[in-house]
């Protein structure tokens, strides 16, 4: 009788677990599904309900053309244009856009046959994050817009820095009846609020922890049938290995694969490229070459088509995966286009040091740098781990993944990979210098008492000496008292910039709250009148160091962060105004790392600018941008016109002299160019790269 007692509570107890399992699974597509905020509706709140009632109306009645201003609407005396609304609309999911004009989407047609605030409230709830998770905070205890804000943050490890996006959700539910003013500025949840919110999916903070990489457990969900038609194909004809791309990468950080979904969703419907292009730009601050330069990634990786001239759309895969919100079949699709994805699973089968995986890249045609945004998906997907500094080891997902991923048998030997392969053998020769002095970086940063010397001394050390390579002024300033290391440089005006930095070894690996004292920190930053604070440690951990620098504007860098800068700045000449973006905080780390994907792909351009002219000008007897851009649209790089003409013009000055023009045309795109002497061109800058140098480290 006690054995079948047992075994009941056992069977309900696996039960009970598996159910939870399921229901934490589903809250994370739920959370991935959805985007992080709804775009500004123009006006005052209390308008905001009957305007979208108002604009679903017109639009259905053909009164929707993009670059136009909808009649009177009651309530609102000076309409926007339909181009300015059209974002909110789409980003509920009410209209689609098709040759310039907004008609209905199938859900815009429901909700304008039952246009309730219960109706666009389920829209709300549907598309963003912490909609009626702020309900639910609510749901206990009237609050202030500032106590919620502080319990969102604190329950999903947040780092708003400000009320706003707090108040448009509470702004939100107050107009659509949720909630309601109770007086001394607290708000409390109404009996329809509590209606709705019993039928809700709400993610819980335990749904979005990181999963145990040691855990069997995790779901891998069947794939579309028009992503597995894309595996298939593979399957089927192997020789189609060779037709995956080895395109540059690049995608609006942090938090990419998410980021890449916010862009694909804007691309659900034909848009052309003017208004994609805006999207982009005003949702991730970036500027319009960084957007063109994520284009071509977005076409080769089978995310976005061109279905005509200047108009885009998303693919039949890209659809798929958007609706069903799941990180693993971006993973698919860009497995089936890119080359070396899931083979990096498996090449880290066992734990694997980074530089072996990039060796490995080399042979499918990929350099370091496209390798590492390869490696960066695959972590932020759960199919990669990293055990310890610069290694790398598949997860039990990944290796369960991978398993049904058809994967090259073995590299793929092109011209470009043997290109890669020489590259990656010179740099790593002309790199001696700056490696040695990752590795001392590397080693002293988990290693307190490193080199025999007094604690920290040798990591703040070589902090020093790898801002020094940069071209920055740095010194190690050590002992009591004092700061670590200063760093000084100029910015573009000539004005003095200054910047401590707080090193911190760690044999664990990680800096936590209790190694800082910001009272001292902020002694020494009046001490060397900074502008500037960085804490530079081997990692971080726990939300509470975090939050402190988000208060005190400090900027927390990796010594892996660090060296990886230092690699880009050797490669592609940073400049120390460009490399002091590190300092700069909040988002200096994620400009900076802007700025070195678009100067790297200017280099690459000029690569192919310089290819062609001395392959075809014997025959042609020279090359216009236009021709290039003809020539190379095909190719892993895929210039734009605009980049080709800025590049020649650079190429063609005096000062570089590599390129110069046979007949000068009205219009630039069809100007003709041949080789100068490109080799003594070369060699003439390699010596006065050298001599400046040598000259700056004496």
């Amino acid at each position: 009788m006690l054995r079948e007692e047992y075994n009941v509570k056992i069977e309900n107890a696996l039960e009970v677990e598996i159910n939870n399992a399921e229901e934490i699974q589903r809250q994370r597509m739920e959370w991935r599904r959805k985007s992080w905020t709804i775009p500004d509706l123009r006006g005052g709140k209390h308008t905001w309900f009957s305007l979208v009632v108002n604009l679903v109306k017109l639009v259905e009645s053909g009164q929707a053309e993009l670059d136009v201003h909808p009649p009177n609407i009651h309530g609102v005396s000076n309409p926007q244009s339909w181009r300015i609304y059209a974002s909110f609309l789409k980003g509920l999911g009410l209209v689609n856009n098709q040759s310039g004009s907004l008609y209905l989407s199938e859900t815009g047609l429901k909700f304008h046959k039952n246009p309730t605030k219960i109706h666009l409230a389920e829209l709300i709830q549907d598309k963003l994050r912490l909609f009626g998770e702020v309900l639910k905070l609510l749901s206990s205890n009237p609050s202030t817009v500032a106590n919620v804000n502080e319990m969102v943050c604190k329950t999903y490890g947040l780092n708003w820095r400000n009320l706003a996006n707090t108040r448009k959700r509470m702004d939100w539910l107050e107009i659509l009846g949720l909630i309601e003013d109770v007086g001394s500025n607290r708000w409390a949840i109404t009996t329809s609020g509590r209606t709705l919110l019993e039928d809700w999916c709400i993610v819980t903070p335990n749904a979005l922890e990181t999963v145990d990489s040691n855990s069997k457990d995790i779901e891998i969900n069947e794939t579309s049938k028009e992503i597995a038609i894309l595996l298939q194909n593979l399957r089927n004809s192997p020789e189609m290995h060779r037709k995956r791309k080895t395109y540059n990468i690049w995608a609006p950080s942090p938090n990419r694969i998410d980021n890449l979904r916010i862009i694909i969703q804007a691309g659900l419907e034909r848009i052309n490229k003017s208004e994609f292009f805006q999207f982009i730009e005003e949702k991730f601050s970036l500027k319009t070459s960084s957007v063109e330069s994520m284009l071509p990634f977005l076409k080769a990786s089978g995310l976005l088509k061109e279905v005509r001239r200047n108009v885009y759309s998303a693919t039949s895969a890209a659809k798929a995966w958007i609706e069903t919100g799941n990180d693993l079949d971006f993973i698919r699709i860009l497995h089936a286009h890119m080359q070396f994805v899931g083979e990096i699973i498996l090449a880290a089968e066992k734990d694997t040091v980074r530089n072996d995986i990039y060796s490995q890249a080399t042979l499918y045609g990929l350099n370091k740098e496209k390798t590492r945004w390869i490696i960066g998906f695959l972590l932020e997907a759960g199919l990669l781990d990293e055990p310890q500094y610069l290694h790398l080891k598949a997860t039990p997902t990944g290796l369960r993944f991978v398993s049904n991923l058809p994967l090259a048998r073995k590299p793929i030997e092109t011209e470009e990979s043997t290109k890669f392969q020489k590259e990656n053998n010179e740099n790593i020769s002309s790199r001696k210098e700056l490696n040695q002095i990752i590795e001392r970086l590397a080693n002293s940063s988990r290693d307190p008492i490193a080199e025999g010397k007094q604690p920290g001394a040798a990591f703040e050390e070589s902090i020093a000496e790898i801002f020094c390579f940069m071209g920055l002024k740095s010194e190690r300033i050590g002992g009591a008292g004092d700061t670590d290391v200063v760093v000084r440089w100029q910015d573009e005006d000539g004005n003095n910039i200054t910047a401590i930095v707080d090193g911190k070894s760690k044999s664990s690996g990680k800096v936590s709250h209790s190694d800082i004292s910001d009272v001292a920190i902020e002694t020494h930053k009046d001490l060397n009148d900074a502008d500037y604070v960085a804490i530079i440690g081997p990692g971080f951990s726990g939300d509470t160091i975090r939050s402190l620098a988000r208060k005190k504007d400090y900027v927390l860098v990796t010594n892996n962060q660090l060296s990886e800068i230092a690699l880009a700045s050797d490669t592609i000449g940073l400049s120390p105004q460009e490399v002091g973006l590190i300092f700069q905080v909040p988002k200096g780390l994620s400009k900076l790392d802007e700025l070195i994907i678009t100067k790297q792909r200017k280099f690459e351009i000029i690569s192919i600018i310089i290819s062609r002219l001395n392959q075809e000008q014997e025959i042609l007897g020279g090359l216009s941008a236009r021709d290039i851009f003809f020539m190379s649209r095909t190719t892993s790089v895929a210039p734009s016109l605009e980049e080709l003409l800025e590049l020649v013009e650079t190429l063609s000055k005096p000062e570089i002299g590599a390129i110069y023009s046979t007949n000068q045309i009205h219009t630039p795109e069809n100007t003709t160019y041949v080789l100068g002497n490109a080799k003594k061109t070369a060699n003439r800058l390699r010596a006065l790269a050298s001599t400046i140098d040598v000259a700056l480290r004496d």
